[in-house]
């Protein structure tokens, strides 16, 4: 009997396959199956570490498309096994319908079935022992990484940028490995989280991030960074010690419940409050919390500009072909004139009103001293003023850290789920409350022990200078980014134009050093912006 054949082989893991004892020997075996029968062997598809449970494996669908083609140049398809064709029997009964609809017949050289009712029905049954007996070896192997991650061993996956994998020690036969820090991938990913909180600047979002590397050749094993990679990065809990197993399913790419995560402890490479704050800068920056152009836009007064009659946002709309830019009402532009009375002005008459009245009216630093006459105080009287005031943050900071210890109470006693959507924002929230705190408790005991002031004279007038020059000369992110220091919202009415600030954020501003980089207040959360103690 004549015929034209080709030969499927595979194993299921790299491993099997990098041994070099699988796939030859299933070779050779099919091969001399075939020329026993007097089969002509036109080529070979090997499949190295390929679930048989999966469909999608390029070389068997290569197969599939070459066996099934009009110009019939294939007769059978040779196997060692029908478990090396599929194990799972949909599959299997699927593809081997297709084949016999071109005339193809699947044969395994080691289970001689035939192809007769009783062959088909045996077949059949193989198929489903062959599934189940791959679902069950899954299962055993998943436990068993589990409790290899349990232990803080690295199961063997392609470690994270950032770090190496290494043997620790020998168990028999099998090695145990863990993380180890990848210095020269480390020193990027440090960087990217500096970029990111604003250690060198403003605070960078992913999109910045990845153009800033790119355009220094700085690259991901390899691979140019993209904004998809960058927030992978930013948000991956490994780069502080906590590197979690089992996070999805390994065949269809979805994400498990954190219920069912390990945590695995690997070396930090940075440290957690740097981390929570990259994350509130990232939760504030998200399009569902703030509006991407309020962040990323060139106007200077975006998110803070409001129509003084509905209280909506004032927008950036173009006339005479882009040649002008407006400050328009949102509601008045979406719903028609009938809305709202709300006014149209060019953008750069109402920028240079608004920044016309803050230069003359608060950054004369006279006017501004007196706006701040409450934070110049004598030696003593600040030094009783910090001792009541770090005594009351030490308790804020008890109450947010208790708080944080009911919070994960609830999920461990089965009263809150672990996949809540509002967990992880309300662990954040508290994490990014906690940092502050210890900040602002540290600040306070360093200047009580140094004697240092808060506020003088000299600062404020050095402030004033700073934000003057900047609002006059500086780039249009660092104008962007003093604005939000001096104002929370500038209302805009046919008849006035009112602006309101904190004189707390400035204080806070004016009593640290003054450099050429914007202060820490430009985080973008949303509940540093308090509407108390506002100067009218």
């Amino acid at each position: 009997m004549t015929g034209k054949a080709v030969i499927y082989v595979r194993v299921s893991t790299t491993r099997q396959a990098e041994s070099d004892l699988s796939i030859p020997d299933q070779v050779n075996r099919c091969r001399a199956y075939c020329d026993r029968q007097g089969w002509q062997v036109i080529e070979v598809f090997s499949e190295p570490g390929a679930s048989a449970l999966d469909e999608d494996r390029p070389a068997f669908q290569e197969m599939i498309f070459k066996a099934t083609r009009s110009d019939h140049p294939i007769d059978y398809v040779v196997v060692h096994s029908l478990s090396r064709f599929s194990r799972d029997a949909m599959h299997s009964e699927l593809y081997v319908r297709q084949l016999r609809k071109a005339g193809v017949e699947l044969i395994s050289i080691t289970q001689d079935i035939g192809q007769d009712g009783s062959g088909e029905f045996i077949r059949k049954v193989l198929n489903i022992f062959d599934e189940h007996q791959s679902r069950e070896n899954a299962k055993h192997v998943h436990r068993a990484m589990l409790e290899n991650a349990r232990q803080g061993f690295w199961n063997g996956a392609r470690p994270p940028f950032g770090y190496n994998v290494e043997v620790k020690e020998l168990r028999g036969a099998k090695e145990k490995k863990v993380l180890v820090i990848n210095e020269a991938e480390a020193r990027i990913i440090r960087q990217i989280f500096a970029l990111a909180s604003g250690e060198r600047g403003r605070p960078l979002g992913v999109k910045a991030i990845a153009t800033y590397l790119n355009e220094r050749s700085i690259a991901r094993r390899g691979l140019r960074f993209s904004t998809g990679g960058i927030h992978d990065l930013l948000t991956s809990t490994s780069y502080i010690g906590k590197h979690h197993f089992n996070r999805s399913d390994s065949r269809n790419r979805r994400v498990r419940p954190p219920s069912q995560w390990v945590e695995l402890e690997v070396p930090a490479i940075i440290d957690e409050k740097t981390f929570n704050g990259v994350q509130g800068l990232l939760h504030s920056r998200n399009p569902k919390r703030m509006a991407p152009r309020v962040v990323n836009g060139p106007t200077l007064l975006a998110g803070i500009a409001r129509c003084g009659y509905c209280d909506a946002a004032l927008i950036q709309n173009t006339g005479k072909g882009g040649a002008y830019r407006y400050y328009c009402c949102s509601r008045k532009l979406k719903e028609g004139a009938f809305a709202c009375d709300g006014i149209r002005m060019r953008m750069d008459r109402l920028d240079e009103i608004v920044i016309g009245e803050i230069m003359q009216h608060v950054l004369d630093p006279v006017r501004l001293q007196l706006l701040l006459k409450s934070y110049l105080q004598s030696a003593t009287e600040r030094a009783d003023r910090n001792k009541h005031q770090i005594e009351k943050l030490r308790q804020s900071h008890r109450d947010v850290q208790a708080a944080l210890t009911r919070l994960l109470a609830l999920v461990e006693n089965g009263l809150m789920e672990a996949e809540d959507p509002n967990l992880k924002v309300r662990l954040l929230g508290l994490k990014l409350q906690r940092d502050d705190l210890s900040i602002e408790i540290k600040e306070l005991q360093e200047r009580l022990s140094s004697n240092q002031a808060e506020i003088t004279p000299e600062r404020i007038e050095q402030f004033a200078k700073l934000l003057r020059a900047q609002l006059e000369n500086g780039s249009a992110e660092f104008r962007q980014a003093y604005v939000r220091i001096l104002m929370q919202e500038v209302r805009v009415t046919k008849k006035e134009i009112r602006i309101s600030g904190s004189k707390s954020i400035l204080a806070k501003a004016a009593s640290h050093d003054i450099g050429a980089a914007p202060p820490a207040v430009l985080s973008f959360v949303r509940e540093w912006r308090t509407r108390q103690d506002s100067n009218l």
